[in-house]
């Protein structure tokens, strides 16, 4: 998703969505030479058929080879209303009070997207990118780059583009990553929120 990341402005603190008109188009090639310009990555302008928040674009514009080929497999009606109506991302190193945004769009494709993040007072920060490929009872799949800075510590950088599963257990009301350790030695509670009244139905 690194065509994503380069489009992406400061949003609802963190870097989410962005342009005037609302849409995430190809960038401004300016002054850069024709050879340069030649060497971007072929992208696709993908249209928004639904979308979890309203103040979104109508089409994010993304790396073609980040596409899955295949539309989100669905096989879980109350996982797409979660994830449709989720409350927030957080890391545990920044606050698990004051939850992040996180935004949850379907493409005309059928490809479920993710993009969420949360800044810290203290300037750490978390973000994911990509897309959901996979929606099933408890537990979603998701192929893309989770980010994570300044947390807990100003010099810890990490950052890993990969297929990550985040799954409710003991009828918890959050999805959370279920790896804990990806990055160096410290164990890392990133987790995905939704409403309670959402939660196990027996």
């Amino acid at each position: 998703m690194r065509r994503l990341s380069r489009l992406a402005a400061f949003f609802a603190g963190f870097c989410l969505l962005g342009g005037a008109t609302g849409t995430l188009a190809q960038s401004d090639l300016g002054d850069q030479t024709p050879e340069l310009a030649f060497n971007l990555p072929e992208t696709s302008e993908l249209a928004i058929a639904r979308s979890s928040r309203t103040d979104t674009p109508d089409t994010i514009t993304v790396e073609t080879a980040q596409i899955p080929k295949e539309p989100t497999r669905i096989y879980d009606q109350l996982g797409m209303v979660r994830l449709m109506q989720n409350e927030g991302v957080t890391l545990q190193w920044i606050n698990w009070d004051e939850r992040g945004p996180a935004w949850v769009a379907v493409t005309q494709g059928g490809h479920w997207m993710l993009l969420a993040g949360q800044r810290g007072k203290d300037g750490g920060r978390l973000k994911l990118e990509g897309f959901i490929t996979e929606i099933g009872r408890d537990y979603f799949d998701f192929e893309g780059t989770i980010k994570m800075t300044g947390a807990p510590d100003a010099q810890r950088v990490c950052n890993e583009t990969k297929s990550w599963r985040f799954e409710v257990t003991q009828g918890r009301t959050y999805y959370p990553l279920r790896e804990f350790e990806w990055c160096d030695y410290l164990t890392d509670y990133i987790d995905l929120y939704f409403h309670p009244d959402l939660g196990l139905k027996g």
